[in-house]
């Protein structure tokens, strides 16, 4: 029963994405699109490519920096391993951070006695991502409202973005406030009862490693600057490519937004989704839908190049993992 529960899901989603691209499809020239990617930069092109593969290495140190404050000993080489496996699951899995649950699975396999340690380092890493994209966004899109506050939509865009960052801030707080609440006399008295509680209590210690190291959260804010850098950085080197005329600060405030919105999974990778609010974002900019999708598609396209990378990856892994099981 579970298995079809999670195939409904699976095809409601693959549904949400058709549809959605569907619509944008019906608008958009595609024949202008296609003139449009073979007149594209090559060397421009390339250079996206190359800064893709930056923003992984920089995801890694930023995922290493948390595991160390769990007393998890990766290295730079395995830590990068699993952030390529996970990009490869991102490419089709919902939302943009389906590839999360794959590497809780493997950090879970390499450190056993370290499941809850391992599976929140990947969550925090996750949050620690988040929220400096809300920082970014929030700032580089403050000079932009009075040309986006034009489009009634963006304004409704904005303010779905503003209450993930809400809704970020309560997980936030429940995070902060976990070991304090399990200390309390009523989750003391569930301790011999619920299932969970120790799960929470494992949960709970590894938030007070976090608090008890803040330098790791620091650096592995710096490394997510340095990576959401290196993605706005590929993105308009994408855009350069196709002859766009948006500044990088305005691109970055605009990537910054739909990251974290097309993040939520209700299609497969963010497509459709990304594509709708690239086109929002870029019509009060004085970019035509077509530009919007073609952009959109290439900078979907660069990543894929490393989704690519990451599922070779994980094939040799999973070979490798055959061959020790065979006697």
């Amino acid at each position: 029963m579970e298995k079809f529960r999670r195939l409904g899901w699976l095809l409601l989603r693959v549904a949400v994405s058709v549809g959605l691209l569907t619509l944008i499809i019906q608008r958009v020239p595609w024949r202008g699109i296609g003139q449009t990617l073979r007149e594209a930069n090559p060397v421009w092109l390339l250079g996206a490519i190359l800064l893709a593969g930056v923003q992984v290495g920089f995801a890694s140190l930023r995922w290493q920096a948390l595991l160390r404050a769990q007393e998890i000993a990766f290295s730079l080489g395995e830590t990068m391993r699993l952030t390529l496996i996970g990009h490869f699951f991102n490419a089709f899995l919902p939302g943009s951070t389906g590839g999360d649950l794959v590497r809780i699975y493997y950090a879970v396999r390499l450190v056993p006695k370290q499941k809850a340690a391992a599976s929140l380092s990947v969550l925090y890493d996750r949050f620690v991502g988040v929220v400096v994209l809300l920082f970014i966004g929030s700032g580089l899109c403050f000079p932009l409202y009075p040309i986006l506050s034009k489009s009634s939509l963006v304004l409704e865009v904005l303010l779905a973005f503003v209450l993930v960052a809400l809704g970020i801030f309560l997980v936030a707080l429940l995070a902060w406030l976990l070991p304090s609440l399990l200390r309390r006399r009523f989750f003391r008295l569930l301790e011999s009862h619920a299932p969970f509680h120790r799960l929470l209590e494992e949960l709970s210690h590894a938030l007070r490693r976090f608090a008890a190291d803040p330098n790791a959260t620091g650096r592995a804010a710096l490394f997510s600057f340095a990576a959401h850098g290196s993605t706005f950085g590929f993105a308009w080197f994408a855009a350069t490519a196709l002859q766009l005329p948006i500044p990088f600060w305005s691109l970055a405030g605009i990537l910054a937004v739909v990251s974290v919105l097309d993040a939520i999974p209700i299609s497969i990778s963010g497509l459709g989704v990304r594509e709708g609010l690239l086109v929002l974002f870029f019509q009060p900019l004085g970019l035509a839908s077509a530009q919007a999708v073609t952009f959109s598609l290439l900078f979907f396209g660069t990543t894929l190049f490393w989704s690519f990378v990451g599922g070779i990856v994980y094939w040799k892994q999973k070979g490798k993992r055959s061959d020790e099981a065979t006697p």
